[in-house]
Order: C-alpha cells, then sequence, then structure tokens
C-alpha cells in the first residue's frame, strides 16, 4: 500500500505547491485565500505526511485513505470557491451603487480600546506564571490577549487612512506584547499571524506596493522553524537562553526527529487521520451540533461557578473520547492536539464537510476584492479579524474555531456601525464617464481603482 499513499502525498504536495506559486507570481495575492490555505498546507500538512506516507506502522491504511480524500475534496472545493466568487466588475452586469467608508477616528479609538483589553489579559497571563491546567481564568484571559493583533490591525488601517504618525507609534508599541509571546514563550499564532496584520493595510491601500519573492520564501522557511522547533524551544525561551536552547536541541535534530517518524512524537495530522478513520468506521456525524453545541458550552460556561460536574453533564456525546477512538484501531491520540479542520469537517459531515471549505474561498474571495478594488470598509474591517482563517484549516477546528471567536464577531458586527458611513458611488461613475467620453465603463473602472492611491 505504500504506492497508494505516495500517490496521495504527491497529489496533495502537488495542489499545495500550486498554490504557493500562484501567489509568488503577484505577491499581492499574499492576503487571498488560495495562498492562504497553501501556505498552512505546506507548513502543517505536508511534512506531517510525509512522516504518515513512509512510516506506515503508524496510521492504518484506511484512516490514511478517507483522511487524503477529505484534504483533497477541501483543496479542491476551495479553490474552486475562490475561483467562482469572480469580482463584481468582472462578473456582474451592473456596478454597485454605493459603497461603505472607515470613519478614520472611530476605528482607530475602537483599535486601541479593543489592543488595550488585549494587552491587559497578556499582563494577566504573564502574572499568571506557569499555566499547569488550561480551564478557568487561563482560558479567559488568553482569550482577552488574543484582541491584540485585531486592535494592531484597526489601528494601522486608521493610519494608512490618516498618515498620523502617532497611531503608527501606537501600533508598534501594542505589537511589544505579541513580539514578547514569540521570543519568551515561543508561541507560533502569534509569529505567524503578526506579519499578516502589518502585510494587510500595505496591500489594501498601497496598490504598487510588491513584497519581493525572496522574502516570502524566507518568511516560509522561518514558518516551518517557527512551527516545529519553537515547541522545543519555548521553554527555555522565557529564561532567555536563546542560543543556550538552540545548541542544545539544534535545528537540524528537531527535523530529523520528526521525518524519522518516532513514536513519541506526536504529530496533529497522524492524530487527525486516526480519528477521521474511527468517525469513518463508526458513524458518529454529529452534523454540526455536537462540535457546536459542545464548544459553546466548554468555551462559555464558567464551570468554576456551576460546578465541573454540572458542567460536563451539560455536553452531549462523547467527543474526540480515548473510548471509542482507541477501541477502532487500537491507537491512541493525544487530547490536547488540534486535529485539523479536516477531521472536524469529516466527523459532522463525512465528505460533505468539503461545502463549507468551498464557501470560505468563494467568500473570502468576494470581501477581498470588496476590500481591494472597492475599499469597502466592512470588508477592510472583516479581513482585519480574520485574515489568517484560511491558513489555520489545516491546523485549527473551523466550526469550533468560529464559536471561540464569537465575542471577535460580536466587536466586528459593532463596529459595523459604529466605524462606517455610506457613500453613493454613482457622481465617482458618472465623473470617471464623463472624462474618459464611454458609456459603458465597467471595464475600465478596475483599471482605475487599482492606480488608486
Amino acid at each position: 500500500m505504500l504506492l497508494e499513499r505516495e500517490l496521495w502525498f504527491f497529489l496533495i504536495c502537488a495542489l499545495t505547491i500550486g498554490g504557493l506559486i500562484w501567489g509568488l507570481v503577484n505577491t499581492r495575492r499574499l492576503i487571498e485565500a488560495p495562498f492562504l490555505y497553501a501556505v498552512g498546507m505546506a507548513i502543517i500538512i505536508c511534512p506531517q505526511y510525509y512522516v504518515a506516507t513512509y512510516h506506515y506502522w503508524r496510521v492504518p491504511d484506511e484512516a490514511f485513505r478517507i483522511f487524503s480524500i477529505m484534504v483533497v475534496l477541501c483543496t479542491i472545493a476551495l479553490y474552486w470557491g475562490y475561483a467562482r466568487g469572480a469580482r463584481w466588475i468582472q462578473r456582474q452586469s451592473y456596478l454597485p451603487q454605493h459603497r461603505w467608508i472607515i470613519n478614520d477616528f472611530h476605528i482607530f479609538y475602537l483599535g486601541l480600546f479593543i489592543a488595550l483589553a488585549g494587552t491587559f489579559g497578556a499582563i494577566q497571563v504573564r502574572l499568571l506564571g506557569e499555566i499547569r491546567e488550561w480551564r478557568g481564568w487561563p482560558v479567559y484571559w488568553i482569550s482577552l490577549a488574543g484582541l491584540i493583533l485585531p486592535g494592531i490591525s484597526l489601528i494601522l488601517i486608521s493610519y494608512f487612512q490618516s498618515r498620523k504618525l502617532y497611531r503608527l507609534i501606537w501600533a508598534l508599541t501594542f505589537s511589544i506584547f505579541p513580539l514578547l509571546a514569540i521570543t519568551e514563550y515561543g508561541r507560533r499564532s502569534a509569529t505567524l499571524v503578526l506579519p499578516f496584520v502589518y502585510l494587510l493595510p500595505l496591500l489594501i491601500y498601497k496598490p504598487r506596493f510588491r513584497l519581493p519573492r525572496w522574502i516570502v520564501i524566507l518568511a516560509l522557511a522561518a514558518s516551518f522553524v517557527v512551527v516545529y522547533a519553537f515547541p522545543y524551544w519555548r521553554g527555555e525561551f522565557k529564561e532567555g537562553r536563546y542560543l543556550a536552547v538552540i545548541g542544545e536541541k539544534p535545528l537540524t535534530e528537531i527535523v530529523a526527529d520528526m521525518f524519522q517518524g518516532k513514536d513519541s512524537k506526536v504529530l496533529e495530522v497522524i492524530d487527525g487521520m486516526i480519528v477521521t478513520g474511527a468517525y469513518y468506521v463508526t458513524n458518529r456525524y454529529g452534523l454540526g451540533i455536537n462540535v457546536v453545541y459542545n464548544s459553546l458550552i466548554q468555551n462559555y460556561i464558567p464551570g468554576g461557578l456551576i460546578g465541573r460536574e454540572f458542567k460536563n453533564s451539560l455536553f452531549i456525546g462523547q467527543g474526540i473520547s480515548q473510548d471509542w477512538v482507541s477501541s477502532v484501531y487500537g491507537i491512541q491520540v493525544a487530547p490536547y492536539t488540534a486535529k485539523t479542520a479536516f477531521m472536524e469537517l469529516f466527523g459532522e459531515f463525512s465528505f460533505f464537510g468539503c461545502i463549507l471549505c468551498f464557501y470560505v474561498g468563494y467568500f473570502f474571495r468576494r470581501i477581498h476584492d470588496a476590500a481591494v478594488f472597492y475599499f469597502d470598509g466592512r470588508a477592510i474591517i472583516f479581513l482585519s479579524f480574520f485574515i489568517t482563517l484560511p491558513a489555520s484549516l489545516p491546523y485549527a477546528g473551523l466550526l469550533a474555531g468560529l464559536v471561540l471567536k464569537l465575542p471577535v464577531i460580536a466587536i466586528m458586527i459593532w463596529s459595523f456601525n459604529w466605524c462606517l458611513h455610506k457613500q453613493s458611488l454613482w457622481l465617482e461613475y458618472c465623473s470617471f464617464a464623463y472624462a474618459h467620453n464611454i458609456d459603458n465603463h465597467t471595464a475600465h473602472l478596475e483599471e482605475k481603482l487599482e492606480n488608486k492611491e
């Protein structure tokens, strides 16, 4: 069965490389869904797929095959959804009558408030010291600290709209805590998200900006180091032993340990394959209800107030329990690993879960184009909060992740009402048509907006 595994492995790598090349051809595509998704695939899925392919004893053939089919379906669905969500100025016979304009004063103070709240959460996390159990207040403070990055993004948007230097200084100041999370705790999420926070407004407000390809390639290599080496080094980073720990556990040794397929090395993708195969054998599909409901209970019902036993009684189903997962293949999976959105979607909807990936690609295309070509405020704010969602699919759950982001979604919706006002586009269209003496100016609008500073 090695040949079959190799074929699946090479097919998935080909789809991933295709997305990366598509983005590198024009580096203004770095914030578009196919490239972001391919980055997550290249960093998370492909290296661990190599281990599952050539160390076959770690994953049963059936689980490997089912998971591979799901990955391919989701990848094709996301790419297809992106292609179907073509720009209005290319696919529609009419033009939008208005767009939403950002009030840079309001969005600056909203970003400032959000970043201050996230900074307070980050300070509380540091005061907790070593966290041995992720429940209760540690979870609340970590969730609050996650608001720093969206806050920085909103402040940067206000800076690019107003060109007021003090706003850039605020954004750089708030970036200290994400940088400390990287250097002291080796947080992979902060390391991967922070560059996109600064890249997003550049690509929206600077139409001629092109990031050199060699920088993108170096960043991809650095991301690989962050994902696989930082978990080994993070324990010593907070003691300031940067060079010492790298000398004790060099990168080459870490990579060798992973690709040698040692059974002691826990890999998210391999655990995801096993659980996916277990869902297929047992038909324990939740139809979206289990993961959404249980995530709501897990994240928003305080067990310290109502009691742990009562909170546990509120859950439905067994979740990813060792009892039924290990009974299928006799293999234990780690309870703390994020087992990819592919496993989550298959466990809820079987292969039909790939339809959600289609809509991720479709709506991200429409939202990206509304932000870049129309400078639509709603689209720009949405991207500020969820720019890395496509890249997170190969690592984290989609439905559970959205439930965890409900407070962020509420803040985003509120910002639509407070930070935006409607502006008619008909005067701009008519002025442009009159100046160029044309009747049908749809084909020229894209060129104008792309060249607009």
